[in-house]
């Protein structure tokens, strides 16, 4: 077994208090480090949850306006089918309703006057 002199083992007693003390500052502040991340991700935390609470609460004022608009449009089908059904015809060059309707009148009036020019030249 080797001989330690006095001399040698006060140095490794001081060596190994020193390198005791060292780990003893290092994991200091590990344990405040962590504990600083901690705090730091619990306010970002926070503050992520606080912002998508908003985010929530915006996206739930949209969909209740959307919906209320839905109705209200869901109320008037008839008008809506009616528009679409106008939009088509004009798109696809037909003509509306009302002008079939002003061309029924003015054709029966036609017809009227030829019936009546066709009695009057067989009645002659």
């Amino acid at each position: 077994m080797p001989q330690f002199n006095k001399e040698s083992l006060d140095q490794i007693n001081s060596r190994l208090e020193q390198a005791r003390e060292d780990l003893r500052a290092t994991s200091d502040k590990a344990v405040k480090a962590l504990r600083g991340a901690v705090t730091r991700v619990e306010q970002r935390s926070a503050d992520f949850f606080q912002e998508l609470v908003k985010t929530g609460e915006a996206l739930q004022k949209s969909r209740s306006k959307n919906q209320s608009k839905a109705a209200k449009t869901a109320k008037k089908p008839e008008l809506s089918l009616d528009s679409l059904r106008q939009s088509t015809a004009s798109l696809l060059g037909l003509p509306t309703r009302d002008e079939v309707e002003a061309l029924n009148k003015k054709l029966n009036s036609l017809t009227r006057k030829v019936r009546k020019i066709e009695k009057s030249a067989t009645g002659a």
